[in-house]
């Protein structure tokens, strides 16, 4: 698997911090938390907002809250979110004696993503 974008360590963070507070979180809080500008934390909040995992609310009693029960909500749901993919990218081998090394890569994928999605949330903050 490649590297994840800083911004999907991000969304990981804030869903493991709204999943242990299990209350609404002011954004200032929030971003103080994780570790992030509190205008990045709107873009990473957007996109977790729009894909149904967190709500946000306005005004001065407003933050971020998770939608789902954090044993609903998989690793591997947050990074499709902010990755889009959880796919290892690698070349195809032109090669007949590389070839195996397909099945390998496929094999190891299919591991990752396996892993990624029994692991919950739940389970990374118990």
């Amino acid at each position: 698997m490649r590297p994840l974008n800083q911004s999907t360590d991000y969304a990981i963070r804030m869903i493991l911090y709204l999943a242990k507070t299990a209350c609404t979180v002011p954004s200032s809080k929030l971003s103080a938390a994780i570790g992030v500008s509190p205008r990045y934390l709107l873009q990473i909040g957007a996109k977790l907002r729009d894909a149904g995992l967190i709500s946000v609310t306005y005004g001065t009693t407003g933050g971020y809250s998770l939608v789902k029960a954090p044993e609903k909500i998989s690793l591997f749901e947050v990074i499709k979110v902010m990755e889009g993919s959880t796919q290892i990218k690698l070349p195809e081998n032109k090669q007949v004696e590389f070839r195996l090394l397909d099945a390998a890569y496929a094999h190891i994928n299919q591991i990752v993503v396996t892993f990624l999605k029994t692991t919950t949330i739940d389970q990374l903050i118990s």
